[in-house]
């Protein structure tokens, strides 16, 4: 399916209408929040029933603080009273993340119906903001599930249900949140989870009073509100009942909540004269991947566990990535390719494209990469040869050639009981290459250094400066802190040098490597707790991953544990990396992550004692944030992989790319097709980055219509119109205009992409005052005669026109925008130029400090104000006479598209009577159209 991203602040661009929004003022404030426009938008629907009680289902206007602007949802307004706001609906292939399906719109348009059998969600950060800060455990209505009892639609089933512990809102009803009390159709039930509650009885009635809600083989994977074994379903495309096995149907469902807000309990920031700051997204991955041109497939002398995953490594180079692991073969999409390379390739780092003139050869598995400062790469993993030549774990390539460097000849070597040798860990700080895995020796030619299962080696001349942790366990992962001070492990260790540690440790870069004080002293999830497999530190947190299923957040300075994430079922986490601000973990995680929980022993799905804070969908891979710690359920991949081990190594490209490796097989795309992505596959970032904040901004005000107008600033954007302390208008052009405004208002322009950027907005916009002097389309005394020539003295303030005829603009011929002919009668010569007068009261002209005159030059126009000329255009220099030609003919179209527009200075007028007369020349009097019209806008 394809997937929308859509969050709070994106509701704004995907709303149904696009309208002005009113001001709260004291006489708002007294307009019933109907929810009919966005100027009377309600907190909810529930406070547009207590305003509007014969208020219909429908779509109505929604504003809180979180939402930034209004936006439309569907309302029921009937049932239990009313008031209830939809935020799911749909038959089966629901999906259980955070992520939005589809858009508000999209819900509020087809809330039922064959046609709204996809299912559609709102995002969970919206629903959040429905509640305006509310929780999600203090609804007290909580969750109305309404069901399609029957195929055809024609009845259904009413269950409401509370949860307990539940702060902020989560679609994972599959991980088993603890309800309060249940009920069916009214009749009580109590205990269990969203899992799965109600009762099993086979009587019928009672069947239907049952939900279930985690994936499982008794109806096929189906995911949805399911009943159980007694209601029976199809695969008809009308089939409000769907199933693809005996019972265990899954019946279209919509999702209300009624929140309980009023306008009067919202507070709305106060904007203050510099405006509001830019928001930005956080830079989390698309859930769909991108289209994969090669990958590759097979498995090698590694074997075919999970130790062995066709992908485990990753390496950026300038614009190559090194992929590594322990796969046979470079394969093509389609699969009419298949190339025999094994453990290491080449791919472009924006396309995807193998790059197949980079082929060297390995006899075993690569399970470490990294890109060295002078652009080789260096090799690690299970391999004693490279290109025929030995090469024990630790091997560097020349990128160019992709051949072996012939400058390096520093490997590792084991000198203990297992001469088995594999090095899972490289990172380069400084002058130093770190290596952790299994090894006892650094060795370059005849010297060799004791370094067990860590240690480092100098890159200016590949030898070894004697750092030796001496692990008793392997290393699986390390990373060098950034300020390289310490060196960050995980593995199976439980001694460093005769200290006690705990499969993660720190250890200072310092000479002698000894233990950091205070020491790592990591959680574990569990007594059987065996290893740690990933560790990345990101800013002010170290991130620790490993059995059971732990992924847990350090302080970076104190190694106090922040942050606690267990999944489950299955769920160890193999692999960590981060852009910054997203931490991203890999794993052979199948269904969900539980956040504020670190004991994996007493976690059990569909337990009612609740040890957790949040429950969250998570597949193979999950993201969380970098700052918080908090688990980002935007992001939710979908995919399959060979034996469910799912993702090892991550790595972020230099483009915000996110490549995912491990024993991958397919993965859904951005478009919702399914694609063969061979032992790895790639995420773009989401956008991030918010737009400029616009240009040109400003206001007029005219009676009571405040006129907001910007430049153009890039395709696609939505902008948001600030009144005060809240958003009033949005627009996809360059102005709107917004009722109800007063000169002492304050503006804001800003602007949104619909993903959750916007744009630093404009500093505080004061309105231009704006009275119409001369409207367009006014009635003016005009003079066309080829006889006789225009009276001496026409253009001034006294000149009686009595005898002038008089007509209303536009004037000329020639178009069907002409409001009056002038033209000649038939057989009688045209004159070349018609002269206009217009005499308008202004009581205060100092009232404003500039007039804007708009008018058109068709073909050439002189326009004078109390006799004096303030605008020329299409005429030649110097006097003018009434045989003077325009110099150019545009049409009547042409001159309206490109106005006359010319700012007077209020010393033009003068208070009481003014006279604005106008001469317009054609360019020959044959011309087969003319016009005049003029307005005139004094402001201040």
């Amino acid at each position: 399916m394809r997937r929308t991203l859509f969050t709070a602040t994106a509701a704004v661009a995907t709303a149904l209408v696009l309208s002005v929004v009113a001001p709260v003022t004291s006489a708002a404030a007294a307009t019933p929040r109907d929810g009919t426009t966005q100027a009377t938008a309600a907190a909810s629907c529930w406070e547009i029933k207590q305003e509007v009680p014969s208020s219909t289902d429908g779509v109505y206007w929604l504003l809180t603080p979180q939402l930034t602007a209004p936006t439309q949802f569907y309302c029921d307004m009937t049932t239990s009273g009313g008031g209830w706001v939809l935020v799911g609906r749909g038959r089966d292939g629901w999906s259980w993340d955070g992520d939005a399906q589809g858009t508000p719109a999209q819900i509020a348009a087809s809330p039922t119906g064959t046609g709204a059998f996809a299912p559609r969600k709102l995002s969970s950060s919206t629903i959040d903001a429905l509640l305006a800060g509310g929780r999600v455990d203090q609804l007290s209505d909580g969750i109305r599930l309404r069901r399609a009892t029957n195929a055809a639609g024609t009845s259904w089933q009413e269950v409401r249900f509370g949860l307990r512990s539940q702060q902020r809102w989560s679609w994972a009803f599959g991980g088993g949140m603890p309800i309060t009390t249940a009920t069916f159709d009214g009749s009580s039930y109590s205990g269990a989870t969203t899992r799965d509650f109600g009762t099993y009885s086979t009587w019928f009635s009672a069947v239907l009073q049952r939900v279930w809600t985690n994936e499982s083989s008794n109806n096929k994977w189906v995911r949805g509100f399911n009943y159980g074994s007694g209601v029976n379903g199809s695969t008809s495309a009308s089939s409000y009942l769907f199933g693809k096995a005996a019972g265990y149907a899954t019946p279209f469902t919509q999702v209300f909540l009624r929140p309980k807000v009023r306008t009067s309990d919202l507070t709305f920031a106060a904007v203050p004269d510099s405006g509001t700051a830019a928001i930005e997204a956080t830079p989390v991955a698309e859930s769909g991947s991108l289209a994969q041109p090669w990958g590759v497939t097979g498995v090698g002398a590694g074997g075919t566990g999970e130790l062995a995953t066709e992908v485990q490594a990753f390496a950026q180079i300038g614009g190559v990535m090194y992929v590594g692991g322990n796969f046979t073969t470079v394969r093509n999409q389609d699969g009419t390719t298949n190339v025999v390379q094994q453990y290491l390739a080449a791919f472009d780092a924006s396309t995807g494209e193998w790059i197949s003139s980079f082929r060297p050869t390995l006899d075993n598995q690569v399970r470490s990469l990294e890109a060295l400062p002078d652009g080789r790469l260096a090799v690690g993993g299970d391999f004693t040869q490279v290109d025929g030549a030995a090469a024990s774990g630790l091997a560097v390539l020349d990128t160019t050639s992709g051949t072996l460097d012939p400058a390096w000849t520093t490997t590792v070597e084991s000198r203990g009981d297992t001469a088995k040798v594999s090095v899972r860990g490289l990172e380069v700080s400084g002058d130093f290459l770190y290596v952790g895995g299994l090894f006892t020796h650094v060795v370059q030619g005849p010297q060799a250094w004791a370094s067990r299962n860590a240690g480092r080696i100098r890159l200016s001349n590949g030898a070894s400066d004697g750092w030796n942790p001496n692990f008793n366990g392997s290393v699986a992962d390390l990373d060098v802190d950034d300020d390289g001070s310490k060196v960050y492990f995980a593995g199976y260790m439980t001694s460093a040098k005769g200290v006690t540690v705990k499969k993660g440790v720190a250890i200072s870069t310092a000479a002698g490597a000894p233990v950091t004080q205070p020491a790592w002293n990591p959680t574990y999830s569990s007594a059987g707790a065996n290893y740690q497999q990933a560790v990345q530190q990101v800013a002010d947190k170290v991130w620790l991953g490993g059995s059971q299923h732990s992924m847990f957040g350090y302080d970076r300075s104190t190694f106090a544990l922040e942050n606690s994430h267990i999944t489950r079922s299955g769920g160890d986490l193999q692999a960590i990396t981060d852009n910054g601000k997203v931490v991203y973990g890999g794993c052979h995680c199948g269904d969900w992550t539980y956040s504020g929980v670190t004991n994996y022993d007493t976690l059990a799905i569909g337990s009612t004692s609740t040890t957790w804070s949040r429950v969250d969908k998570i597949s193979l891979l999950g993201a969380w944030d970098a700052a918080t710690g908090e688990y980002i359920n935007t992001f939710a991949p979908q995919w399959k992989s060979r034996g469910g081990f799912g993702v090892w190594s991550l790595e972020v490209a230099s483009d915000g790319v996110l490549w995912a490796g491990g024993s991958l097989q397919t993965s859904v795309r951005t478009n919702g097709s399914n694609q063969f992505s061979g032992g790895f596959a790639r995420f773009a970032p989401r956008p991030s980055k918010a737009p400029a904040t616009p240009s040109g901004a400003r206001v007029a005000l005219e009676g009571t219509t405040a006129t907001v107008s910007w430049d153009a600033g890039a395709p696609g954007l939505t902008y948001q119109i600030l009144r005060g302390d809240r958003v009033v208008a949005t627009a996809t052009g360059t102005s709107v205009a917004v009722p109800d405004a007063s000169a002492g208002d304050r503006y804001f322009v800003r602007a949104t992409d619909g993903q959750g950027n916007i744009s630093a907005s404009t500093s505080v916009l004061t309105p231009t005052v704006s009275v119409t002097t001369v409207p367009a389309g006014s009635t003016w005394s005009y003079w066309f005669d080829s006889t006789t020539s225009v009276p001496e003295g026409w253009k001034g303030n006294d000149f009686d026109d009595s005898t002038w005829r008089t007509g209303t603009a536009p004037l000329g011929w020639g178009s069907s925008a002409i409001a009056t002919s002038i033209d000649s009668l038939p057989a009688t010569p045209r004159a070349l130029t018609a002269y206009y007068r217009k005499s308008v009261t202004i009581d205060d002209a100092d009232a404003f400090t500039t007039y804007r005159l708009t008018t058109r030059a068709d073909d050439g126009v002189a326009v004078y104000v109390n006799g004096v000329e303030v605008a020329r255009s299409g005429l030649p220099a110097g006097d003018l006479g009434e045989r003077t030609y325009a110099t150019s003919a545009p049409t009547t179209s042409a001159a309206v598209a490109s106005p006359v527009v010319v700012d007077l200075p209020a010393s033009a007028f003068v208070d009481g009577r003014n006279v604005v007369t106008v001469e317009v020349h054609s360019n020959y009097r044959s011309t087969p159209t003319t016009s005049f019209d003029a307005e005139i806008v004094g402001s201040r």
